[in-house]
């Protein structure tokens, strides 16, 4: 069966008069994606379970004990075959048939890593909450966004940066804040889609109401150790939430029906704010304003500012690779066969091999980058010598020519040099991107500490119908057709990238070790240039590429 690339996973605890809802409106979504639906429950007694199971989704448990939000998701996370991870509310509902292609295209053209969705009240969400809607997810688009602000009620992340940091387990709520931060202090980004809309209903018990904002600012304290409400901030937060619900109510002319509900919404929502943030911090006032204040005119959503914060207090991010050295290996040839000299020819505005070195370089994780080469006058003609993050070492003759193994070559760099991991790339690859390889690093990290691989290398995914040269066909059935989509993926070296240890090496002698983890690059990255016709078509695509906005 063919392996879903999307999986979504819905929390739920009681959620039986919106989950049919909700999964009537994800299998009407028009997309191109193939999903899975993972549903976690922790112990609903109305018949949630049973609904999940009569519609085929994958029924997960977590005991009440057990749960906090983070648990949950990672539980469902872990459990998930696709490279993306779409979160829902079971008592969310998206609002039209694009919303799971909206919400995941930012991921799929890796402009982002963490997508988060706009949020609309339906008839029975309380006129406040709806103005809490109307603030944070705001009628206009952020791809990227400034800023950490992020709602797993409606949002998707790639599987690569969950594998790089999962959500937290012991927060009390704002698991997607926490995350999100970690994220973008490391280097990822989040992004607001405004056309990935839902309809979020909330009805909740005025004593629910209260817990929810004291369970959240209880985990803001963690996220932000500065955001602080005191006794004057309770008082003016209430008189200015509930004078802009009244005179939004009274413009609406609504305000007979709502007027009780919005006193009572606004006094629960900052008393039980308050009463999880008693500990006195420094904060800000444009911060303070921005996640407390009403008003949508003075307070704005964190989705389109700039948190700024305390160098000195923001959270010490883990490495993706803690104490070990990442080397990355360049070989690099004078002589080319099919393209004559190649790696030195002015490609887009300098030499080709600048442009693979230049971007390993922007590579923090990087401790050294190593060009095993027959050209060192060459290079030094182009300006490049030996520098503080680059070694030039020159190749011996018995492993020099158009005819020797690479693997030759590479073993002759691990025995010259004190890597724990090794990371290898061609200068034919100008197109490769620092955030590609950020990830790549991230993903074989992850996965080789839980021992799941001792290697990596990147592929092209190619879902088509093969045939072998008499016509007979590979991997389908002309008798019974089916959407290419729908075929099993085939998956296509194309050695832009490998990442493996000594010890890996030494297994198999070759880069790819004895459990390799396949890693799907963007197609327009992958281009090789091996042929004059690819150097054409990598010009062009650089050209269009730049003429976008793209960067390299």
């Amino acid at each position: 069966m063919t392996r879903p690339r999307v999986s979504i996973i819905i929390r739920t605890l009681n959620e039986a008069t919106y989950l049919p809802e909700l999964l009537q409106a994800i299998k009407a979504q028009r997309c191109e994606y193939r999903y899975e639906i993972i549903v976690i429950d922790s112990g609903s007694t109305d018949g949630t379970q049973q609904i999940a199971k009569q519609e085929g989704c994958r029924l997960l448990s977590i005991t009440r004990k057990e749960f906090t939000f983070g648990r949950s998701l990672n539980r469902g996370c872990a459990a998930a075959d696709g490279e993306f991870l779409v979160f829902i509310s079971g008592h969310c509902v998206p609002c039209h048939g694009s919303w799971l292609q909206r919400l995941l295209d930012p991921l799929e053209n890796r402009e982002v890593d963490y997508t988060y969705g706009r949020q609309l009240g339906g008839p029975a969400t309380f006129f406040s909450e709806r103005e809490i809607f109307a603030k944070y997810f705001p009628a206009k688009t952020a791809v990227p966004q400034q800023g950490f602000y992020c709602n797993n009620a409606n949002s998707a992340l790639t599987k690569q940066a969950w594998l790089l940091h999962s959500f937290d387990e012991e927060i009390t709520g704002l698991e997607d804040m926490h995350l999100a931060r970690r994220l973008v202090n490391s280097g990822l980004k989040v992004g607001y889609v405004a056309e990935a809309s839902v309809f979020h209903y909330h009805r909740e018990a005025w004593s629910q109401v209260q817990r929810r904002f004291e369970r959240e600012a209880l985990a803001l304290k963690q996220i932000c150790p500065e955001l602080l409400i005191r006794r004057r901030d309770l008082a003016r937060f209430i008189l200015a939430g509930v004078s802009n619900d009244l005179r939004q109510a009274a413009k609406d002319r609504q305000l007979i029906q709502h007027f009780s509900p919005i006193l009572r919404y606004r006094f629960n929502q900052y008393w039980g704010s308050y009463k999880g943030n008693r500990q006195h911090r420094h904060l800000t006032h444009k911060l303070r304003e921005s996640y407390f204040y009403p008003d949508q005119s003075k307070g704005s959503a964190l989705a389109g500012s700039v948190v700024q914060l305390p160098s000195q207090q923001l959270d010490k991010v883990p490495p993706m690779i803690e104490k070990r050295k990442i080397i990355a290996l360049v070989p690099m040839k004078a002589h080319s066969a099919r393209v004559s000299g190649k790696n030195f020819r002015d490609f887009c505005g300098k030499p080709l091999f600048r442009w693979i070195l230049d971007t390993l370089l922007e590579v923090k994780e990087i401790d050294l980058v190593v060009i095993n080469t027959d050209a060192r006058d060459i290079l030094k003609q182009n300006g490049l010598v030996d520098a503080d993050r680059i070694q030039i070492r020159d190749r011996p003759k018995e492993i020099c020519g158009d005819f020797v193994s690479m693997n030759k070559v590479i073993a002759d760099d691990i025995a010259n040099t004190d890597g724990d991991i090794y990371l290898m790339t061609h200068t034919t690859n100008p197109l490769l991107s620092a955030q590609t390889i950020r990830s790549a690093i991230a993903s074989f990290s992850s996965s080789s500490e839980r021992g799941e691989c001792d290697s990596l290398f990147t592929v092209d995914r190619i879902q088509t119908r093969f045939y072998l040269k008499d016509g007979s066909p590979v991997n389908h059935d002309p008798n019974n057709l089916i959407r290419t989509q729908d075929l099993e993926p085939w998956f296509e070296e194309n050695s832009n990238l490998y990442i493996f240890t000594p010890k890996s090496f030494e297994s198999t002698e070759a880069r790819i070790g004895q459990a390799p983890k396949l890693f799907t690059t963007p197609k327009y990255e992958s281009i090789d240039i091996d042929e004059p016709e690819d150097w054409d078509f990598a010009v062009a695509t650089k050209t269009y590429l730049d003429s976008q906005g793209a960067k390299n």
